[in-house]
């Protein structure tokens, strides 16, 4: 569908323009499917986050092994005593011996010795990990060569006093009652006025993980616009690209099909590291980050689109790939701005507040405090109205600055260049 606008001047219509921009955008996706880098990056990313929800199960589900030689009677009792509290599979009655909680675990391997002397001799030698020697409980010695295992001294220091305090109540001759309330005091009980979901992560770091990705993804994908600009001006394959579609239409394809991209990589991140959490068993942890993702998604296109103009312009600005370093410099402050100041404005406050709300700093501080749960249920939906609407200026700024540069091949420009250029 064409309209005719004055002699040998073709306006492209409604149906033509949809169909135009997604074969750019499409052209932009086949592009970067194939580019090794963004394939390479993307599995390097992909790994990090399955070794970051693997390595808690591997390593949660490992058992450490010390092996002890033991001499005299005190010390084969404390032993014993140790490894039944330290044993994975100990029952509950077993590991809430006494009160006592949170406790590693720990496999320990007995060895009994007929003297002190030969308990020392098999640490120096390292053939155990340590040594426990002792006639009597009150009265042990640890030996270690350079250092003593943690798994055991916590163990062995529980099972100790337990072993001591029931000899201290036989010898008392209390009553089974009494004994309870001596070797299992009542602990006080927590309440929360505004409890809030635990986790073994803090929100903190999690705020890093989605600053992290929005900045990684908002610097590659911007740059990746900027040097495909660059690169069809160099090689003047945007002189052909303008004859056969309308400038705007060009500009509008490159942003849509880098932002399907961009959010396709971070939906697929996400939904790895969610999958990973729920695998590891981590359900507070996949509730909490599930509240936040909705929004940091939503905050992630707006931001994105918002930028997406301004990388196309920081590219047609430049001549030559090597121009881009001096011409994106701006735009890189507008990607680390966010970033740090995620990292950084992560205290409850007035500043927080302020950046959740300033268009540039929005995408990253507003889901923090959706994550923090710091927020009022408008202000997530303000806060998107006012990126959306600094988009839509950065959009239409961007486009006549694109259209007044895009086809300036012989220098650098400048932007008030640009903006005449197109005016």
């Amino acid at each position: 569908m064409t309209t005719h606008t004055g002699p040998g001047r073709i306006a492209v219509g409604p149906l033509r323009a949809g169909a135009t921009v997604r074969v750019v955008a499409a052209r932009e996706i086949s592009v970067k499917l194939h580019d090794k880098a963004f394939i390479g990056s993307t599995i390097f990313l992909l790994a990090v986050i399955v070794l970051a929800t693997a390595l808690p199960i591997i390593l949660g589900g490992r058992t450490p092994q010390v092996t002890v030689a033991v001499a005299g009677p005190g010390a084969a009792e404390a032993v014993a005593a140790a490894a039944a509290l330290g044993a994975p599979a100990a029952d509950e009655a077993t590991s809430s011996l006494f009160g006592l909680g949170g406790l590693p675990d720990a496999d320990l391997e007995v060895r009994s010795v007929d003297s002190a002397s030969a308990a020392r001799d098999l640490v120096a030698a390292g053939s155990v990990d340590a040594a426990v020697i002792g006639a009597g409980v009150a009265d042990l010695v640890v030996v270690g060569r350079d250092a003593v295992p943690d798994e055991l001294q916590m163990l062995l220091a529980a099972a100790s006093a337990a072993l001591q305090a029931t000899a201290a109540v036989d010898d008392a001759g209390l009553t089974p009652a009494q004994a309870q309330a001596v070797l299992s005091p009542a602990t006080p009980r927590s309440e929360l006025l505004e409890a809030g979901p635990r986790s073994s992560v803090p929100p903190q770091l999690l705020v890093l993980v989605f600053a992290f990705l929005f900045y990684m993804s908002v610097l590659t994908f911007g740059m990746s616009i900027a040097q495909s600009v660059v690169e069809e001006k160099q090689s003047r394959v945007v002189e052909l690209l303008v004859a056969a579609v309308p400038v705007r239409w060009l500009l509008a394809g490159k942003v849509l099909g880098n932002t399907a991209l961009a959010v396709g990589q971070i939906v697929l991140l996400l939904g790895v590291g969610l999958a990973g959490a729920a695998v590891a068993g981590q359900g507070d942890l996949l509730a909490v980050v599930l509240g936040a993702s909705g929004w940091f998604v939503l905050f992630f296109v707006l931001g994105f689109v918002m930028l997406a103009c301004l990388w196309a312009v920081a590219g047609s600005l430049a001549s030559r790939v090597e121009d881009l370093q001096s011409t994106t410099v701006v735009m890189q402050v507008f990607v680390m701005a966010p970033f740090f100041a995620a990292i950084f404005a992560t205290e409850a406050g007035p500043v927080q507040t302020a950046l959740s709300y300033f268009p540039l700093t929005a995408p990253l501080l507003m889901p923090e405090r959706v994550l923090l749960g710091t927020t009022q249920p408008w202000e997530p939906a303000l806060g998107a109205a006012i990126v959306l609407a600094t988009g839509i200026v950065f959009v239409l700024v961007g486009s006549r600055l694109y259209e007044g540069s895009v086809l300036h091949t012989s220098a650098r420009l400048r932007l008030g260049q640009a903006w005449r250029a197109r005016g």
